[in-house]
């Protein structure tokens, strides 16, 4: 998984429209009533402003995976549910309502992806978020891996003799590897053959591209042509932009020579 670094706000007529519907929402007493406000304007979390502008900020990738996909429609998910919450012992509670029109807990997502989550999402300890405390929200302890944030790294990839499986990174405390493991179960990332399959493809590409730098051959200044020319290579897959740019990342961790690793990763801007 690779961090999203988030550029610029949204359009501020989509933010004033949100901004408007989120007082209707606190004003309201009742679960009913918010409940038939987030259904009647559940078309404004759609709306191409923002979808647009949540789609620019990665490359039209999805930012748990970094698939992209012609086919299935991409979600917008809520990061945290908006109607109602589950946690892994399938008790259900109140969700975060208040987060229903916030961008900021919008997360582009594809659609067996944003389908197999739904509402999951389970904290680590300690007591949930409130609508009333916003300093709860920076408190709250998640156990779902943000993409937006540097624990994106937790998860990374291994390739077998029949997939590309996402896993836990390496050298992680138990709490981290954990929280690895059932962010990979809650979206389903190891569930999906064409997705596991897609991954490696993109590492089997990255594997030949390394062959081409090890094996590079004769006289000196054609091998470091050689070399130069899969080392720009390997540079372009693992860019910002590219799909599966993280499984690259791990392929090149795992297999290619350590002068390759520095030369691929100094200085490599993150977006």
């Amino acid at each position: 998984m690779r961090r999203v670094h988030i550029k610029g706000a949204p359009p501020k007529d989509w933010v004033d429209e949100a901004e408007a519907i989120t007082t209707l929402l606190r004003a309201a007493t009742n679960l009913d009533e918010r409940a038939k406000i987030i259904d009647k304007n559940e078309g404004l979390w759609r709306d191409d402003r923002i979808r647009n502008w949540l789609l620019q900020q990665f490359n039209n990738k999805c930012w748990y995976t970094e698939a992209q996909d012609s086919v299935s429609s991409i979600h917008i998910d809520h990061y945290r549910p908006k109607c109602r919450v589950k946690d892994l012992e399938g008790d259900v509670c109140e969700g975060y309502w208040w987060l229903a029109f916030d961008w900021k807990n919008y997360r582009i997502c594809g659609q067996l992806i944003n389908v197999k989550k739904l509402d999951v999402f389970p904290i680590i300890e300690g007591a949930r978020a409130n609508a009333t405390d916003p300093v709860s929200l920076q408190l709250e302890a998640p156990l779902l891996i943000d993409p937006t944030t540097d624990q994106a790294r937790l998860i990374t990839y291994e390739k077998d003799e029949d997939a590309c499986m996402a896993v836990p990174a390496a050298n992680i405390s138990d709490q981290d590897e954990q929280r690895a493991l059932r962010t990979i179960e809650i979206l389903g990332l190891n569930v999906r053959d064409r997705l596991k399959q897609k991954r490696a493809d993109y590492w089997d590409k990255c594997m030949m591209a390394i062959a081409d730098y090890k094996g590079a051959t004769g006289p000196h200044v054609l091998q470091l042509v050689g070399q130069a020319a899969a080392m720009e290579k390997l540079k372009g897959m693992v860019g910002y932009t590219e799909e599966f740019s993280s499984v690259i990342e791990a392929c090149i961790r795992k297999n290619a020579p350590a002068p390759l690793i520095a030369l691929i990763f100094e200085k490599l801007p993150s977006a």
